[in-house]
This record gives C-alpha cells, structure tokens and sequence, in this order.
C-alpha cells in the first residue's frame, strides 16, 4: 500500500537527526488510514478498551499462579491492581522487581493518556521520537535501553555510524547455549510450523517461536552481519521489514495502543506454552498474525531496531527447522 507522505518524510531525514526515524510516521499514518481505525474516541484513564482481541482472552481458567512441572514458554509479567504496571516478572523461576518509573506512570498520571491512545498517534505525535525513550522506563520491555540510539555512535564527520556488529552481539547475546544445565528438548507446532529447541536459558525459548514466526532469527530474510555493521543498511532492512509486516497483516483494525500490548503479553506466552510438546496445558495456538501484532508494536516505536538483533543472537535456523544457540550459531 502507499504509506504517502515521502516528501516530509525525506526532508526530516535531512534534518540531520541521529535516528532515522521519522518515516516510522508513514507506518502510523497508514495504520490510521485503515478503513476500521479508530476515530473520535476520548481516551479517558481506566474506559474500557473498544477491542477485545483474541490475545487478551486467551488464558484458560487454569491460573497463572498454578504449579507446573515444567513450562516451555515459563515468562510472566505481575501486574498492579490497574492491570497496567508492571510490580514483578518471572524469568523461570527468577522473580526480578518491578522496573518502572513510579514517578511517571501511576494511576491519573499526566503520561498515561498515551498508554490508552492508538500507538500510531502516539507516534505522529512525537514524529522524531524514539517512542522507547518517550515512554521512558514504562517495564522490563518498554524502556530507553530498546532506543535505536543504543545501536549508534557518532563518527567524526559528525554522522551516526553502527556501533558495530560484535557490540551488538554483546549487547543482545544472552544464550548459555551448551552451558545451560539439564536442557529439556521441546517442539513447538503453530499456524502450520514446526520448530524444534533445545532448552538454553531460563526463559528466553520462549521467544523462538516468535522470532521464528518473524523471519528474524540467523538464516532467515538475508539477515546477516553485514547488516548490522552498516547502520544506514540495517535502518533500510528494518524499515523493509516493518512495511512488508503492515502490508501483510494490515493492523488498521486492531486498535493497537501500548495498553492491549502490554495486557497482551501474558496470554502470547501462554500460547506458546500450548504449542509446546513438553506442556501439561492445552488451548488455543498461536497464529503468525499474533506475534507479528506483537513485533509491530515495536514497529511503530523504532522499526524495531532492537526487537530485531534480538531475536538474530537469540537463534539460527538449522537443518530439519532445528533451531540452534549460541555457538551452534557460529555468530
């Protein structure tokens, strides 16, 4: 579709600005553009949401809470009475603290207008924004270490450069891979997939069905290190990206705002739980379409320049849909 706008577009990227982000703009205002976007809602704290989706109704009667023998997909967010900031989070069996600004976020804040409107005017309102950095230390997830400023360093011709592929990797590299101990094998089938992991990290197999889902992991959509290195390169390929994602899908009809994202987060990770062969539970799968809604957040906050080499250091795709980490990877 034609997102428009071009002309604006490339004269804010003329401005000189670290990021390019602005036509992260013209994503939005196709989003806006959807024939089912919403229009004209007041966007009153604590109103109830004028979309239900199928991510957030998911969880089966079975409690969260719920002793489980094992869990493929063991992430959980705790959330405040509001159900809108975060107090706790599990990794596994590692419960970590709350990671929010308590002086921002809070019930009746000034802030939390934004959490309630449609993530794409969010982002036409703050056209230059790094929306990570806007949202500021919002949770574990949404917070300035995501920013696409943290990709950068200023060279001495005063343009921003890449702050290099093995930065990067430091930076997003969190597999033990053979390291990790008493690894559980696990076999993830979901909307015509079928992937097979070798359990590396407390938690983070969880994300290989999304990355997967995605094309995001090493061996996938020619993303290589080549393109890491070269900043203007890997602000192209996520833009490329986050287009051909909006075009595929067209979230027009969602009513995506940071709320549903966040009150999203749980029951994706609960069915992926479900599409584990290891899971005593059952319900409903996930389809690609749910975990691209989910990547498209971060789309609309910075291409998700983040989201992206995440999900590269997190695995490779092998032989037989074998889902390899860290030095299988060979990164």
């Amino acid at each position: 579709s034609d997102l428009g706008g071009r002309a604006q577009t490339q004269a804010l990227r003329a401005s000189g600005r670290a990021m390019k982000l602005p036509a992260t703009a013209l994503l939005a205002a196709a989003v806006l553009a959807s024939p089912g976007a919403a229009r004209g809602i007041d966007y009153v704290a604590g109103e109830e949401l004028s979309n239900v989706h199928l991510l957030q109704t998911a969880a089966t009667a079975e409690k969260r809470e719920a002793k489980r023998p094992f869990r493929c997909a063991p992430v959980e967010k705790v959330w405040d009475e509001t159900g809108r900031y975060q107090k706790a989070g599990y990794c596994g069996q590692l419960e970590y603290p709350a990671m929010y600004d308590k002086t921002k976020w809070y019930p009746g804040s000034p802030a939390e207008v934004d959490l309630f409107k449609p993530l794409a005017e969010v982002r036409m309102n703050h056209v230059l924004d790094d929306l990570f950095k806007h949202f500021g230390y919002l949770n574990d997830w949404i917070n300035p270490s995501s920013s696409a400023e943290s990709l950068v360093v200023l060279g001495p011709d005063g343009i921003n450069k890449s702050i290099g592929y093995e930065a990067i990797k430091k930076k997003w590299l969190f597999s033990q891979g053979d390291k990790f101990p008493n690894p559980v094998e696990m076999t993830f089938k979901w909307d015509g997939h079928e992937i097979h992991s070798l359990q590396d990290h407390a938690c983070m197999n969880a994300d290989d069905p999304y990355c997967y889902a995605n094309g995001w992991l090493k061996n996938q959509n020619e993303l290589n290190a080549s393109v890491f290195d070269d900043y203007d390169k890997f602000n192209i390929y996520a833009e490329k990206q986050c287009r051909s994602m909006h075009e595929k899908y067209d979230f027009g009809n969602d009513h995506i705002s940071m709320l549903t994202h966040v009150q999203e987060t749980n029951p994706l990770y609960e069915m992926v739980d479900y599409s584990c062969d290891k899971s005593d539970m059952k319900g409903p799968l996930p389809k690609d379409r749910d975990f691209a809604k989910h990547a498209y957040v971060k789309c609309l906050m910075n291409y998700a320049m983040s989201e992206i080499p995440y999900c590269y250091f997190r695995g490779c795709v092998l032989e037989g849909n074998r889902i390899g980490h860290a030095d299988e990877c060979d990164y």
